[in-house]
């Protein structure tokens, strides 16, 4: 191999790094991780649904913004940090509740979003019960 053919490998391997390079950056909205929340919080056992929200099925809310109510979304250096206010059955453990969202928030968000979750604080603000018609 001669000093030319050498020069034109390493022109392609260099611009196929600045290619790789120059993709662009990927920025995810605060509002999507904060629908991303909200929609696995609703789905775990024991959440009867966000704190403020008004009472609907999930299928409902898919796509409005009520559905993010109760979710701040901090997110700095790709490191996340949320707050959630749910209500919780009162059939349920509380304090299970809790740490089960706090478990599968932070590995939807993780995996969804490869960013970093650091705290997820969960606030129940409120307890729901079933009225027994008598």
């Amino acid at each position: 191999m001669n000093n030319e053919e050498f020069r034109e490998e390493r022109n392609e391997t260099e611009l196929k790094l600045d290619t790789q390079e120059s993709l662009g950056e990927i920025t995810i909205a605060p509002d999507i991780i904060a629908t991303l929340t909200a929609i696995t919080t609703v789905k775990t056992p024991g959440v009867t649904g966000m704190a403020g929200m008004p009472a609907a099925s999930l299928s409902t809310l898919i796509g409005k913004r009520e559905l993010n109510k109760g979710v701040k979304v901090d997110i700095k250096d790709k490191n996340v940090n949320l707050e959630i206010a749910i209500v919780v059955d009162i059939d349920s453990t509380l304090i299970e509740v809790a740490r089960n969202v706090q478990r599968e928030v932070k590995k939807v968000i993780e995996t969804k979003t490869g960013m970093n979750v650091n705290k997820v604080d969960i606030i129940i603000r409120e307890v729901s019960y079933k009225e027994e018609v008598t």
